[in-house]
């Protein structure tokens, strides 16, 4: 057995150099290999993961519907044009069986009898006239007036509300209650007399329990200018929403009596509702 000859060892400047290994910031910064790119998820097997379309499009498919809904709607919208709009007949006149005077005088700009919203008292005036029995004013109570067909009333004595001193007699209070119907009162008359100016304050606060017995059953706030004309003993005329309200205190000159000017008449007078046209105007 012949032995083949061995190939001459390669001289070492023409071995191919080796990298070494360094460890740390040994290497030079010339030298140092850049670091390959950082590989992609893997699976568990070690093989890169691929990227699951099924899930991606699952997910993706609800926003594709609301897309492809939201043109079909769009699209319905600019095909759909607005109906013709049909021009309605007018109704018929209501005044069209009158006769031409009677168009006229119901159609016409101006009033024909003006009217004001006034205060109208309904309830139970018999109450009202208790109430002032228990004031101090004593009365026959709530009944159909004497002499005046379709009125009823209540009405006072001549009241004193003071004692009579040597100098002066006593104040004295009267009151008269009337309604046109036994469940309305419509006018209050007052006649305060005093005498004595120092018992002024006594026929006063009278005056106003009477007064006010009236307001509060009917939720009515008197105004404070008629109120204050009572206390002055001052004359005064007002409307307050239709009532009509008077303080007059008598004049001596006119009664020839120097002692008229201690005496003071007062009052509130409703009157009747004014009619907004005269019933016969409503008819054919």
């Amino acid at each position: 057995m012949r032995a083949g000859r061995r190939k001459k060892p390669a001289a070492p400047a023409q071995r191919p150099r080796r990298t070494g290994i360094t460890w740390g910031d040994e290497v030079p910064a010339g030298e140092r290999r850049k670091a390959p790119p950082a590989a992609g998820p893997v699976s568990g097997d070690g093989l890169p993961r691929q990227t699951d379309w099924t899930r991606v499009l699952l997910m993706a498919l609800p926003l594709m519907l609301l897309a492809f809904a939201a043109i079909v709607v769009l699209s319905n919208l600019q095909l759909v044009e607005p109906p013709d709009l049909e021009v309605a007949a007018p109704p018929p006149d209501p005044l069209a069986g009158f006769s031409a005077d009677a168009q006229d005088s119901l159609t016409a700009p101006d009033i024909q009898v003006p009217a004001r919203l006034k205060l109208t008292f309904l309830g139970k005036p018999e109450e009202l006239c208790a109430e002032l029995t228990e004031i101090g004013l004593p009365n026959g109570g709530w009944t159909k007036a004497p002499f005046r067909r379709g009125r009823w009333q209540c009405a006072s004595d001549v009241v004193p509300l003071t004692t009579p001193s040597v100098d002066f007699g006593s104040a004295t209070l009267f009151f008269l209650l009337r309604g046109g119907s036994e469940d309305r009162v419509d006018y209050l008359r007052l006649k305060l007399n005093v005498e004595d100016p120092r018992q002024m304050e006594y026929g006063e606060a009278t005056v106003r329990s009477v007064i006010g017995a009236l307001s509060d059953r009917y939720s009515w706030a008197v105004p404070d200018r008629f109120l204050q004309a009572i206390s002055d003993f001052e004359a005064l005329e007002m409307t307050d929403r239709g009532v009509r309200l008077s303080v007059a205190p008598e004049d001596p000159n006119l009664t020839g009596d120097p002692a008229a000017s201690q005496r003071l008449n007062i009052i509130l007078n409703f009157g009747e509702p004014d009619l907004i046209r005269p019933a016969d105007g409503f008819q054919r």
